[in-house]
């Protein structure tokens, strides 16, 4: 046997997390107990499994923060040293709106 396998009802698992690659990962997770009972009645009250609940939910949390990442402008690189003051944008603002 491989140092990094162990046999489990009579397959090689592989130990290292590397190189799973898709399935279930079994976990353990400290909740607040109000966020727990609210994923516990969501669950229920959509006829669905408690930990289908909480990967699903778990996908749409990280959908949404891959949303809301904006990537900002690069910054513009000035020529000649000009620093421009608070004023001086202001004024390019406003020319131009004109």
């Amino acid at each position: 046997m491989f140092p990094d396998s162990s046999t489990r009802e009579g397959r090689l698992v592989d130990r290292k997390p590397a190189f799973w690659k898709y399935g279930s990962v079994k976990t353990t997770l400290d909740l607040p107990e109000d966020l727990m009972r609210a994923v516990k009645i969501r669950a229920v009250h959509e006829h669905k499994k408690l930990k289908d609940t909480i990967a699903e939910l778990l996908r749409k949390g990280i959908a949404a923060g891959e949303t809301q990442r904006e990537r900002l402008p690069k910054p513009v690189k000035l020529r000649g040293g000009f620093i421009p003051t608070v004023e001086d944008i202001e004024a390019a603002i406003a020319e131009g709106r004109e």
